[in-house]
């Protein structure tokens, strides 16, 4: 089975959780022989972590959508074809659970 995870995450104390979330999902489901599609909704502090490149994040398979009002008018100082900015975090939130997506918020 093909599942689409929407990882929602806002304090960038707990970038380090969500990478071993990420890891431990994605090992789970090679393990019980499923796909995944990770969409990472970036809002609040956590956006900062975004202004310089992360070796993790470089993984193009995971979708990374910073919050523009939680940016603030800062910009990441690299560009990467998976990571975008979006006008509002929680729009994006909305919009991928209306499109059927299972969301887990890192808290």
């Amino acid at each position: 089975m093909n599942y689409r995870v929407l990882f929602r995450i806002e304090r960038l104390k707990l970038i380090d959780k969500l990478k071993a979330k990420i890891v431990n999902y994605r090992r789970y489901c090679e393990e019980m022989g499923d796909t995944c599609e990770i969409e990472i909704v970036c809002a609040g502090n956590v956006v900062s972590h975004f202004l310089e490149e992360d070796e993790f994040f470089k993984d193009e398979s995971l979708q990374v959508k910073l919050c523009k009002n939680a940016l603030n008018g800062l910009k990441p100082n690299y560009e990467q074809k998976n990571i975008q900015i979006v006008s509002a975090g929680i729009g994006e939130v909305i919009k991928r659970k209306s499109e059927g997506w299972i969301e887990y918020t890192i808290d």
